[in-house]
């Protein structure tokens, strides 16, 4: 096959660009001297002038002819590079002798400078180590059997000291013996493992032969002699002989460490600057180096013998990478595209997928894998000769298990070679993996969480975890590593005074009920870390700067009525209407009306509350319609009700009426005649942010254990779907305290006590307040976030996970105030300034004016939504409500080395090999007997050829002679 192709320096799009203007101008030149020629001459003349321009601008253009022959039946070779975020990682923390070897491949020293036997022989002892444990260990445990058991790319622990050569890529695992093993069996693994070993003996340093004999070789022959006596016993010794292979597997790696330590303190100054070059240049460049770049020049070798394309694995796609840079038609990376060197973290994957982009692009396995069936041996046939080169860190944690994936096509004849990038042992590494805070505080209230670390340094160096906002620090702490898998810091800091700074910035006709704030949580990045990208994340909530209203009613002012009312009062973020009536009190009827001290007489008020708390009111101070009411609070309007039960019964009388649908208990017939000792939380009041009272978990339940209990509880059970938040102790037995459940859109609480006021004890407001607070923002529906004079709008948290749904929720006004009704209303999504979406609004046949709709899933980014409706002009709709969807959770940074472990099985489970990125020159060798056949390329450069500069002579020399003839000369 031959092509047409421009290697020149100029690009052909410039080359035809400059010939065109100078045919123009060729054109125009002939156009003055040409009216009287003849009309042949008049075009002929500036057509022959012209042609030859274009043939000589051409020649920059460096045309050439590129002639393909395939000999034989070529192999098809898939190189797929992992193309996630973990790739622009550097690896700093890389044993030398490995980064010196990697430097050797890509010809950044010279070749043979580095002797690497010896991390060989170390390679070559661990895999001797692990198939004579793994010839032990039962047959349920062996990797093939549980494929998701790697799936999620789990890395080897770090080690303290990162300068410490790479250890062994998986340790020897506890095995314990397998009775059903025989005699004969062992026999045959120690004498494989024996004669392994003795092969291996030969290339040992002479300081640790010794020790190889005495330590290993010796006490292998020893307990050999045992198996016929006691199989189990010698099986048992023989397994913790391979503990003592993998300690000598150390001593050599050490050994060669100490070779290489050796030449870089001889002081060569190549063997620095190589050193200095590798510690600079990200995981994915230096797989476009070892692929193209480097003297090896591999992708030009397997092309002479495959048929080769290239792709990179982006989230669960496989795309040639062309799609990114310029390539062969092949697939090939193009050694002179522009800015290849410039990628930014956002030109990568957040995600690593290392099996649905594999998958996709093969059919074999697509169709094995979605008829749920194995396939047959006859597929084999099919794609026998079809290799997968797999480049990746292996950090897989999304998407369906790579080696399913492998072990699928490995039975269709496809193997996996898979070349391992990065190091095989944690970074020095301090990292932010998870922040557990609330989605909505008040504006009084502190913000209290958790930083949930990933602290991999060597104890005892200081740092600083911190909370900002922009450029003010809102908290701060000051620890020390201490290398430990997770670690968690709680964190409590005031956004009072923020809030108000900020809610002076916004127009004074949009009213923000809720700010959303974004927080930067952060550590200080240490000198020895080597990945300070994961060591911050972005924190959002939203603070409430309106009041919210309170209806409290019941039917006597006891102690429990009169310091609930000045909890709220006393707390300028509540409203609170305090409504007592019935016998013995100053109103014996219930009156009704807008005013304090009123219960609402019309729906309307009612569903303008947020929370009601109700009492021991008398049921025959309402109406049915009352009931109605309140029960349509709760379950079409959202709001929150609090019941608290007393010794009177008058709660267990209403729950014949319709409110009593709402209670979530039962009562016994029974009187609990003893005082409850203690109250304490159940696992679901734990789990729950508001019943904490201390950040930490086992001291909050702790500190429940501690507050005074009520002297008297009414006797009830939780009904099915409720569920128990805090039991109190009486003699022996727990009963149920505080019991809550949702009811339609709301939630209702039942206390079965009413001295929540003796938590007051010698401590004033501080528990009792503070406990009430967050109990009734956890009971009452959240507000809407901004509003203007016409509509109130909400769109629930401040962030989602990705592919989440979006609940808008829209109130509207009419210019009477009231609710307005029938109205044709969308939800406008903004993003960067644009609408990206347009969502109808549906209105609500329970609540007048509301108008409820949901956005289909987002893709990340920050967005804003606004309403437009009929009748309304949009300068009258202004409020506009934030969130921010964020990216998939993965993990992607936190993991810092290579996930060997799942290479090596991928590898294994297809019939393929497994290679570590200093080993990438073995590729075409591994590959050659893929292919029976060879590429035959050659290139004719017909910018140079005689041919061309004849045919410009010759254009020049024939419009001479007509100019001659025509008398032009």
């Amino acid at each position: 096959m031959t092509t047409l192709r421009f290697v020149g320096d100029v690009p052909l799009w410039a080359g035809l660009l400059a010939a065109l203007i100078v045919c123009v101008l060729s054109w125009r030149y002939y156009s003055r001297e040409s009216f009287g020629l003849p009309r042949r001459l008049r075009w002929l003349l500036p057509l022959l002038r012209s042609s030859a321009f274009l043939l000589g601008i051409l020649v920059l253009t460096g045309p050439v002819l590129h002639h393909r022959m395939i000999l034989g039946e070529l192999g098809r070779v898939k190189i797929y590079v992992d193309d996630s975020r973990s790739m622009t990682m550097q690896d700093r923390h890389m044993s030398t002798g490995r980064k010196l070897l990697v430097a050797e491949q890509l010809g950044w020293i010279s070749a043979g400078r580095i002797d690497s036997k010896l991390l060989k022989l170390a390679d070559q002892l661990s895999e001797a180590r692990q198939g004579f444990v793994d010839a032990f260990s039962p047959k349920s445990t062996a990797p093939e059997s549980d494929p998701e058991a790697v799936s999620s790319g789990s890395a080897p622990t770090a080690a303290a000291d990162p300068k410490a050569a790479d250890a062994a890529a998986a340790s020897t695992p506890a095995v314990n013996a397998a009775p059903a093993l025989t005699a004969n069996a062992v026999r045959t693994a120690v004498d494989a493992f024996r004669s392994r070993l003795l092969e291996l003996k030969t290339s040992l340093p002479s300081e640790l032969s010794e020790r190889y004999q005495n330590e290993l070789l010796q006490p292998l022959d020893a307990t050999a002699s045992t198996i016929d006596a006691d199989v189990t016993a010698a099986t048992n010794a023989l397994v913790a002989l391979a503990k003592v292979c993998e300690s000598l597997e150390g001593s050599v790696r050490s050994s060669f460490e100490a070779e290489v330590s050796r030449i870089v303190e001889s002081g060569d100054e190549s063997i620095r600057s190589a050193l200095a070059m590798f510690d600079e240049t990200p995981r994915w460049r230096r797989v476009e180096m070892g692929l193209s770049e480097s003297s090896a020049k591999i992708l030009d070798k397997l092309r002479e013998q495959h048929d080769v394309e290239v792709l990179r694995l982006a989230g669960e796609k496989a795309e040639l990478l062309g799609s990114r840079a310029p390539t062969s038609e092949k697939g090939e990376v193009d050694e002179k595209s522009e800015g290849e060197n410039e990628r930014s973290a956002e030109d990568f994957s957040s995600v690593t997928d290392l099996s649905s982009g594999i998958a996709a692009t093969q059919k074999s396995v697509t169709a094995s894998e979605s008829s749920g069936e194995t396939p047959s041996t006859d597929t084999k046939g099919t794609e026998a000769k079809t290799a997968i080169v797999l480049i990746t860190d292996g950090q897989h944690n999304s998407g369906p298990s790579p080696l399913q994936t492998a072990q699928v096509l490995g039975s269709q004849g496809v193997p996996f070679f898979s070349v391992s990038l990065g190091a095989s042992q944690q970074a020095a590494d301090l990292a932010v993996i998870g922040l557990e805070h609330p989605d909505l505080v008040f504006q009084k209230d502190h913000v209290r969480g958790v930083m949930v670390v990933r602290d991999q340094m060597t104890p005892g160096k200081p740092f600083v975890a911190q909370i900002s906002y922009q450029d003010e620090v809102l908290w701060q702490q000051q620890l020390e590593t201490q290398n430990v898998a997770e670690r968690r810091i709680e964190f409590d800091f005031e956004i009072d005074e923020l809030v108000t700074k900020l809610g002076a910035q916004f127009a004074s006709d949009i009213k923000q009920h809720a700010v959303p704030l974004e927080f930067q949580a952060s550590i200080a990045a240490l000198p020895e870390e080597s990945e300070t990208d994961n060591n911050q994340r972005s924190m959002r909530l939203a603070a409430i700067v309106s009041s919210y209203k309170v209806l409290l009613v019941d039917g006597r002012s006891r102690w429990e009525t009169r310091y609930l009312r000045n909890v709220f009062e006393r707390d300028e973020q509540w409203s609170v209407n305090t409504v007592i009536a019935g016998p013995g009190t100053d109103h014996a009827a219930l009156t009704r009306g807008e005013e304090e001290g009123q219960f609402p007489g019309k729906r309307e008020q009612l569903f303008a509350y947020d929370l009601v708390i109700f009492g021991e009111v008398a049921p025959e101070l309402f109406n049915e319609q009352d009931f109605q009411w309140l029960s349509e609070f709760v379950e079409t309007r959202g709001g929150g009700i609090v019941f608290i039960d007393g010794q009177r019964g008058r709660l267990r009388q209403i729950a014949s009426t319709k409110l009593g649908s709402l209670i979530p208990v039962e009562w016994l017939n029974e009187t609990i005649s003893a005082k409850p000792t203690s109250l304490q939380l159940t696992d679901k009041g734990a789990s729950e942010s508001a019943l904490r009272l201390s950040p930490d978990a086992e001291q909050n339940r702790r500190f429940w254990t501690e507050l005074p209990p009520p002297h008297s509880l009414v006797a009830v059970n939780a009904l099915p779907g409720a569920e128990v938040l805090i039991e109190a102790n009486v003699d022996g037995r727990q009963r149920p305290a505080m019991v809550t459940r949702l009811f339609g859109s709301g939630r209702v609480v039942y206390l079965a006590f009413d001295e929540s006021w003796r938590w007051r004890f010698k401590t004033a407001d501080l528990w009792h307040q503070r406990a009430w607070n967050q109990l009734a923002k956890y009971v009452m529906p959240r507000p809407f976030a901004v509003s203007d004079e016409y509509v109130s709008l909400d769109t629930g948290s401040v962030r989602y996970d990705f592919g989440a749904i979006v609940d808008v929720r829209a109130r509207l006004l009419g210019l009477d105030g009231k609710p307005a009704t029938g109205v044709s209303a969308d939800a406008l999504v903004w993003k960067d300034g644009r609408i990206v979406s347009t969502v109808s609004l549906t209105p609500d046949a329970d609540v007048p004016g509301i108008y409820r709709g949901r956005v289909a899933a987002l893709p990340e980014g920050e967005y804003e939504v606004s309403v437009r409706a009929a009748g309304y002009s949009d300068a009258a709709l202004k409020a506009r409500s934030r969130f921010v969807v964020l990216p998939p959770e993965s993990g992607e940074m936190t993991q810092t080395s290579a996930n060997e472990t799942l290479l090596k099985q991928i590898a294994a489970a297809s019939g393929g090999d497994y290679l570590r990125e200093e080993e990438l020159f073995r590729l075409p060798e591994l590959l050659s007997p893929l292919s029976s056949g060879r590429v035959v390329e050659s290139d004719t450069q017909i910018w140079q050829s005689y041919w061309w500069f004849a045919a410009i002579v010759i254009l020049l020399t024939v419009e001479w002679v007509l100019r001659k003839r025509a008398g032009l000369l």
